[in-house]
């Protein structure tokens, strides 16, 4: 084929990705291995993100929040859409998409102390993120002695002064962030009380909505084509 023939196909398919293209703005909890800020954000979330950018034509702007930023953001539209775990109570301020990857949720213990069952944790006295939700029995669990800290990283911390016995939470991020911080050795026995799907979430306010068929469908091949494992087993989600 001639090449300006050629220019003329390649002009034909680039512009309706150009035309329909939008400038959107993704939002997630800054924890590493999921995501992390440095000179630019860093982890699982940024990489999946990039893969959906190449696949849609949509440039995507990352924000990296606390948990509770990340949900006021997306309640009044200031984000489009992030990747987060999905609740049921989110579902009147946001669209639910494509599932991402099933995160194990549980309790990890200091090393040495047993937690073989839920009764074990009548016995503990447990860091839990505020505003995090793991599982029902868990959550409204008067009984137990919880200690609501802003992040892994002060629970961590506690744990090897030996200020509390256990973390509640996405356990491979956990796991992560002990092993970052030279804490790996003081964890022991582990309880997953459920898994929790990341999901792809658009808020209600969004200007961009109609895009959200465009990212399904981009996860999705993401998804059949092995890309998600590979992103995630390189971010030490095993």
């Amino acid at each position: 084929m001639p090449l300006k023939r050629w220019a003329r196909v390649i002009i034909l398919i680039l512009l309706p990705v150009a035309a329909d293209a939008r400038d959107l703005r993704f939002i997630s909890v800054g924890a590493a291995p999921w995501a992390a800020n440095g000179d630019a954000p860093v982890g699982a979330f940024p990489d999946l993100v990039r893969h959906i950018e190449q696949r849609t034509g949509h440039a995507i702007t990352i924000s990296l929040q606390p948990f509770a930023r990340v949900e006021r953001d997306l309640e009044t539209g200031e984000q489009d859409c992030g990747i987060l775990m999905w609740s049921d109570t989110r579902s009147h301020l946001v669209e639910r998409g494509e599932a991402v990857y099933p995160m194990p949720f549980g309790i990890v213990a200091r090393r040495g102390l047993r937690l073989a069952s839920y009764d074990d944790l009548s016995r503990l006295t447990i860091s839990i993120i505020r505003g995090l939700s793991i599982h029902p029995r868990f959550d409204g669990d008067g009984d137990l002695r919880k200690d609501f800290d802003k992040d892994y990283q002060t629970g961590l911390q506690k744990m090897a002064r030996g200020r509390l016995d256990a973390i509640a939470g996405a356990l491979p991020t956990i796991a992560y962030l002990a092993d970052q911080q030279g804490y790996a050795d003081i964890l022991g026995d582990r309880l997953v009380l459920t898994t929790i799907p990341l999901v792809l979430q658009c808020s209600r306010r969004s200007a961009n909505l109609d895009v959200m068929p465009d990212l399904n469908q981009a996860i999705r091949a993401m998804a059949a084509d092995g890309t998600i494992a590979r992103v995630m087993a390189d971010n030490h989600y095993q």
